[in-house]
């Protein structure tokens, strides 16, 4: 950000493999020992948040989304999910009049506080059910970590949302920035909030894997750690997960592309197909290796 270089150090390779490894050991550790919404009585507990999905929007939406409404759209074509992108724990970027607001905690040399305070959001996102691919192949000369190179990339702003209603952008900073030095900025959930206190995400958080908790799909909460992996979707159609498939199972990287992203059938643990042959990327810092981030080519239309 401008005015900022002053403050930041360098980022090193060093700090970048410590990263990629699964940030810093201090995020690491707070993140072991927060006590997550739903732990503490070992018994599912729900979001303080508003949900309003329709009975007749598919089930992956039903079951896996909290803290956003969702309708069909398009004659029953596709589905339009409406945020606000307020985060429901704590964090330094609320205001201080807040009651989610806590004091800033440096998380290791050279994490900083950004300038921008969390504001609530007006984000609609339709997505196609059936979406047509674009026939590329997402390569390193597409995932180039650079802005405005493709007219596949997902767009700046709000490209996706996440399962706890959380905007999911993509993996871009701004012209002349390396989104590597972003995370010098996150809080405590891997997030921050960009210029009119839009709050977002990048990479793998705690945050939508709470919903998985509240839901008691998963018995903690930690990326990485936890039984099921899964994030959110990109307005293209492109599911995120994590470490894991939906059904919990063992990811293949063997048909990995540049963003860590590959086609099969997304079943879950029930042995309900939610989509068949449908491109998702997986978010695994360090385990899986490659791209820890949110997608940056749209694979569909």
């Amino acid at each position: 950000e401008a005015g900022k270089e002053e403050e930041v150090e360098v980022v090193d390779e060093a700090a970048i493999e410590a990263y990629a490894a699964g940030a810093s050991e201090a995020l690491a550790t707070v993140i072991a020992g927060g006590d997550w919404p739903g732990e503490a009585g070992g018994e599912p507990t729900p979001l303080d948040c508003t949900t309003n999905i329709d009975s007749d929007v598919p089930a992956f939406f039903k079951n896996y989304f909290q803290c956003v409404s969702i309708s069909l759209s398009g004659g029953g074509t596709s589905v339009t999910i409406t945020t606000d992108s307020l985060p429901h724990y704590e964090s330094w970027y609320y205001a201080a009049s807040d009651p989610l607001y806590i004091p800033f905690v440096s998380q290791g040399v050279g994490y900083f506080l950004n300038p921008n305070t969390i504001a609530a959001q007006s984000v609609s996102v339709t997505i196609d059910l059936t979406p047509t691919a674009r026939g590329l192949t997402i390569d390193a000369s597409l995932v180039d970590g650079v802005p405005m190179t493709n007219a596949a990339e997902h767009p700046m702003g709000a490209a996706g949302v996440s399962l706890n209603g959380i905007a999911l952008f993509n993996p871009l900073a701004a012209p002349g920035a390396d989104i590597a030095d972003e995370i010098y900025s996150f809080d405590l959930y891997n997030a921050h909030p960009a210029m009119g206190g839009f709050y977002h995400y990048h990479l793998a958080s705690p945050g939508p894997l709470e919903v998985l908790e509240s839901a008691g799909l998963i018995t903690q909460a930690t990326p990485g750690s936890a039984e099921i992996e899964v994030y959110g979707i990109m307005g293209d159609g492109t599911v995120v997960l994590g470490c894991t498939e939906l059904d919990g199972g063992t990811v293949s990287t063997g048909d990995f592309d540049a963003q860590n992203g590959h086609v099969h059938d997304l079943i879950d643990g029930d042995g309900t197909t939610h989509f068949a042959s449908r491109y998702h990327t997986h978010m695994c810092a360090g385990a899986l290796g490659g791209h820890p981030f949110t997608p940056e080519i749209q694979y569909y239309q």
